[in-house]
């Protein structure tokens, strides 16, 4: 049969829920032997705390009768015979055969599509919420892709509007061809990483010293930069605190060098006035 060389499970349900049959895919995917399901309870297959919301849209489908996807923006669930319970999506199709009305549901089993929706969120918090300033944009254009929340903060632009700026915008002494040197060691794979410092300008004109991590990665084929970008103004004005302090205390030692050489100049001539006096010729 067709349905036995489909990837899909599917069940097929009359008027009174009750399975009528069922491909190995489904058998499979909910965990039963070859022709269990058939004569069982719709119910089976469903999660209690679910029964009562599923009632609602098989009665509501089989009154329209209209070939769909169930459940749509919800998250359906799906129960094995061992009680395992599992994320899936179901496509509805009604038919009639022999003046009695039955329903053909495409059912698929998306857990590892849950699993990796669920790691790209994960990721995705993580970027958002790091202290970093981090910047995705395009290796060649160097249009904005992305860009995190603490960045959007501390910059004072909105998603919107940097969507239509690129590094350029907020970078006032690089020019584009600085920038292609800056990423050409990244395309040509001669380095996985480039840092340096910069100086970057916020929405208000204001401008504060930064250390850049360049690194090269890919949005499909779609090459792109990832910039972790950290605000180096505490570094800067301690190390500009650090060599004043030296400077200062360079000059006092040059003072106290020169005062010294002084003091020994006054005691030579001292010591010779002495010498004059207590042994004349």
């Amino acid at each position: 049969m067709l349905s036995e060389v489909i990837s899909e499970g599917i069940i097929i349900v009359n008027e009174q829920r009750q399975i009528t049959a069922s491909n190995n895919a489904a058998n499979k995917m909910f965990a039963y032997e070859t022709g269990e399901l058939v004569g069982k309870p719709l119910d089976i297959l469903i999660p209690k705390k679910s029964r009562n919301k599923h009632d609602t849209l098989v009665s509501g489908f089989m009154s329209k009768g209209q070939a769909r996807q169930m459940g749509q923006g919800l998250d359906l669930v799906g129960l094995r015979k061992d009680g395992e319970e599992f994320p899936l999506e179901i496509s509805l199709s009604p038919f009639n055969l022999r003046q009695k009305k039955y329903v053909l549901a495409l059912v698929m089993d998306i857990t590892e599509r849950k699993k990796a929706e669920q790691t790209i969120d994960y990721w995705f918090q993580i970027f958002d919420e790091s202290l970093n300033e981090i910047f995705v944009f395009d290796a060649e254009s160097f249009h904005f892709i992305n860009v995190n929340r603490g960045a959007r903060l501390n910059r004072g632009y909105s998603m919107e509007e940097l969507y239509k700026m690129s590094v350029l915008d907020i970078k006032p002494e690089v020019s584009m061809e600085a920038m292609r040197r800056l990423v050409s060691p990244l395309l040509s794979k001669r380095k996985q990483k480039v840092v340096f410092e910069s100086v970057h300008k916020r929405k208000d004109g204001t401008t504060y010293p930064v250390e850049v991590h360049l690194q090269l990665s890919s949005i499909g084929k779609r090459q792109v930069c990832v910039a972790i970008v950290l605000d180096i103004t505490e570094r800067k004005n301690y190390t500009k605190q650090l060599e004043n302090t030296v400077e200062e205390r360079t000059q006092q030692l040059r003072e106290a060098l020169k005062a010294e050489k002084t003091l020994n100049e006054l005691k030579t001539k001292f010591l010779s006035l002495v010498s004059q006096v207590c042994c004349p010729n």
